[in-house]
């Protein structure tokens, strides 16, 4: 028996070495369908490690990266949590858990903005969940490790997870590890006891009484695994060729033709490359719970998995050239001393205040230099610099290329966000001016977009006095989750807060009163409905003693794209689909700049009175604006010895406002969120279930396939349900569940478009059509109109 598990470390050591080795970095994520054992596996992977002494379990409430009360309480990730470990005194992980709920998307999809790597855990009893697909889609272009958990669970099955891995999520696999299964002595019943490692020839089995302890042995030929092992590697040596002409030549030249000859250091440098390729994912499996095969798992992590050396670089707004040094990492426009960061994530800390979370792509942030923000154009000193181990932070002096921290201090509170792109010296504490102003300076990543909200709840404070206490509490609760949305409907004065679901609301009215003590009430859960505009407004045009000028109109943003030309800017703004395009001034450009103001400070108080201006602008039902353009026209002038664009807020919101008060109501017509429904019913329900989607839920049906036809039949699918056939899987009794191809008894999926509206408590409603059966899945589709029939009873619902 061996024992796999370093000395606990504690939360206080930072790294094994005080020279940097970025190629043995790995920033990695864990992403699944929730329930699936994310965070379980995250506390294994800790304590295998060595980095805490005790494994924490979610049901007790005392894990490490869910360490929110509400977390705790409901035994689910709410937010997504970064620790840094080491494995084998050799790597450097840093992790981050992200939640499985739909509702927390954009936890997932920032934590995917600044990684390089993907774990995904899959259920082996539920196989491949509706979860599951979604983020596989959202993790596209990232290199992925497949964690198959649960082994141990009555119903698992490892080649039927296998095969719907192929077919739903459409990859090529290649199986690193298998299940042992063991006869119990009392029950008879098989057990899940270890894993027959394929790379390196060897059975893992684990001391059920000690899950610490494994029992390692090698497999020789004619042992009762031979087989079966020789089998496997066949089939990976096989896949890997397909990709690998090294490999190929490997084999015949080396290895005499002999599979088994193929050492496991060539094995995993073969891996590595077609993983990082993106046409393998490595397939392993354990049971988290029980500790079996995570440390296995950290090993595949090391081995398989990108440093920052070799992942995919971010994109930027301009075309910069980027060089990779082994020492330094990314190297941009050939100037080793310029860093380059994104904020992905802001939290309140109750001692340190707001921290911000960020990834750095070049070269290093230091403590206490001064940066810039990119996308807003605000200089500042950042205060000291930490790691995080979930809420345990530990003080660094600096971040290097590839690192992902924190910044702290009152001045970046108030200049950055979420999404916003750092800039810094790596010499001079303000080493800024040192910089090339437009490849350098004016350099932004892509910034991080939110999925828009499509559930709303009225808040009022229960007294006047308690007003104040709860608009800060709202700014602090959208500063640290931008895919919450607020805003005043001034003709009743009530503060809607908008967010992904009922649950994400449920749980921010939890963090309102609990946390953030503020006194409110908050109304029913509504879905949100916007407005947009059919036709243009007239042009609106202002020019003031002192010098400054604008001339803007609002206008659909579909007429804008058909007529989109070179000569303009255009700016996202945040949220419901609308952009800002200012038109290029013949005056200022970047060579002939004489303003005090940056342009990025001139277009970012115009972006902020835009967003303001169309949040309270519908006609019809006071609904925010969607898919509408503010556009400034190329005319516009600021003073020379301007220092403030507070004038440029004012005159440009009350352009927007007044161009939007002089149209009739029929300019305007109200937009409702569409969902993309997948139902999963059996054939014996699916008239029930049909008649209802169409006639009370008013769906659009677009196809009923069979439940693992994807696609509506594209060959893409033939392609990947031929190779799932020919892939070489262990014995799996679930198996035949999975195998569609032989008569067995399938589920048909409704898949369809229906308005949010009618979604609303239809769990109940499909559990009474079938028994129970039924399942169903929905994501956002988009926003259309709603037809006259409808409107009134929506606006009955405000």
């Amino acid at each position: 028996m061996l024992r796999l598990r370093k000395p606990a470390l504690g939360f206080t050591t930072r790294f094994f070495s005080s020279k940097y080795d970025i190629s043995v970095v790995r920033n990695i994520g864990i992403i699944a369908h929730i329930d699936a054992g994310k965070t379980t596996t995250t506390e294994r992977m800790l304590f295998v490690s060595g980095k805490t002494k005790r494994m924490g379990n979610v049901d007790e409430g005392d894990t490490i990266t869910d360490f929110l009360p509400q977390e705790r309480s409901r035994g689910i990730t709410i937010q997504s949590a970064a620790i840094s470990f080491n494995w084998q005194n050799k790597y450097k992980i840093n992790l981050i858990d992200t939640p499985g709920h739909a509702d927390f998307t954009f936890e997932v999809i920032r934590a995917l903005k600044v990684l390089d790597g993907c774990v995904t855990i899959l259920d082996a009893v539920a196989g491949v969940e509706s979860q599951t697909e979604k983020v596989w889609k959202q993790a596209k272009g990232i290199p992925k490790i497949c964690f198959i958990n649960k082994m141990d669970r009555a119903g698992a099955g490892f080649s039927r997870t296998v095969k719907e891995l192929m077919t739903k999520l459409k990859t090529r696999v290649v199986l690193i590890n298998t299940p042992i299964f063991a006869s119990d002595a009392q029950s008879g019943e098989l057990v899940f006891e270890g894993v027959l490692d394929v790379v390196n020839q060897k059975t893992l089995i684990w001391d059920t009484r000690d899950p610490e302890k494994v029992s390692i042995n090698n497999v020789f030929e004619g042992s009762n695994r031979f087989e079966e092992l020789y089998k496997l590697k066949e089939s990976l040596v096989e896949t890997l060729s397909e990709f690998d002409e090294q490999l190929v030549e490997y084999f015949l030249d080396n290895a005499d033709g002999d599979y088994m000859k193929i050492p496991p250091d060539v094995i995993n440098k073969s891996i590595r490359k077609c993983v990082l390729s993106g046409q393998v994912s490595p397939i392993l499996c354990g049971a988290s719970f029980r500790n079996i095969g995570v440390q296995p798992l950290l090993d595949a992590v090391a081995n398989y998995l990108p440093s920052p050396l070799e992942a995919k670089r971010p994109e930027f707004n301009n075309d910069v050239p980027i060089t990779v040094s082994a020492k330094d990492g990314a190297i941009i426009n050939k100037n080793k001393n310029f860093c380059v960061a994104q904020a992905f994530k802001v939290i309140t800390d109750p001692i340190r205040g707001i921290m911000i979370y960020v990834r750095v792509y070049s070269g290093c942030l230091n403590s206490g230099f001064s940066v810039y923000n990119s996308s807003t154009g605000a200089k500042f000193k950042i205060g000291k610099l930490v790691v995080m181990h979930a809420n345990v932070a530990e003080e660094v002096k600096q971040l290097r290329c590839g690192e992902i921290g924190v910044l702290t201090g009152s001045t970046v509170s108030e200049n950055v966000r979420t999404g916003d792109t750092i800039i810094a010296h790596n010499m001079k504490k303000d080493g800024l001016r040192s910089l090339d102003k437009v490849k350098e300076l004016g350099l932004k990543i892509n910034p991080i977009d939110s999925p828009p909200p499509v559930f709303s709840a009225a808040i009022e404070p229960r007294t006047l006095g308690n007003k104040k206490v709860m608009e800060e509490s709202i700014a602090a609760l959208i500063r640290e989750d931008p895919s919450l949305h607020v805003r005043i409907d001034e003709e009743t004065g009530q503060t809607l807060l908008s967010g992904m679901g009922q649950l994400h609301l449920e749980i921010a009215k939890d963090r309102l009163l609990n946390e953030l003590n503020a006194d409110v009430e908050v109304g029913k859960v509504m879905v949100s409905f916007k407005e947009t505009l059919s036709s243009s407004t007239m042009l609106k045009k202002v020019e003031t003693e002192s010098g400054y000028r604008l001339s803007i109109l609002v206008e659909p943003l579909a007429d804008a794209e058909d007529n989109r030309s070179s000569n303009e800017d255009w700016h996202y703004l945040s949220t419901d689909n609308n952009f800002l395009v200012v038109e290029k001034s013949p005056v200022f450009t970047s060579h002939n700049w004489p303003l005090q103001i940056s342009y990025a400070q001139f277009v970012s108080a115009i972006m902020s009175s835009s967003i303001v201006a169309l949040q309270k602008s519908g006609r019809i039902g006071q609904f925010p604006l969607h898919s509408c353009v503010v556009r400034v026209k190329g005319d516009w002038n600021v003073p020379t010895d301007a220092t403030s664009v507070s004038q440029v807020l004012t005159l440009s919101r009350s352009l927007i406002s007044n161009t939007l008060t002089e149209l009739n109501d029929c300019a305007f017509a109200i937009l409702e969120p569409i969902m993309n429904v997948s139902v999963s019913v059996k054939q014996e329900d699916i008239g029930d279930v049909l008649q209802d989607l169409t006639g009370a839920r008013k769906a659009n049906v677009l196809a009923i396939d069979d439940e693992h036809t994807l696609n509506n039949g594209e060959d893409t699918d033939i392609v990947f349900q031929k190779l799932a056939e020919e892939q070489y899987l262990p014995v799996d009794t679930t198996l035949g569940q999975a195998n569609i191809s032989k008569g067995a008894t399938v589920n048909k999926i409704i898949r369809g478009l229906v308005p949010l509206k009618e979604m609303v408590m239809y769990t109940n409603k499909l559990r009474s059509l079938t028994q129970g059966r039924g399942t169903y899945h929905m994501a956002y589709h988009g926003m259309e109109k709603v037809t006259n029939d409808r409107i009134s009873s929506i606006l009955e619902g405000y």
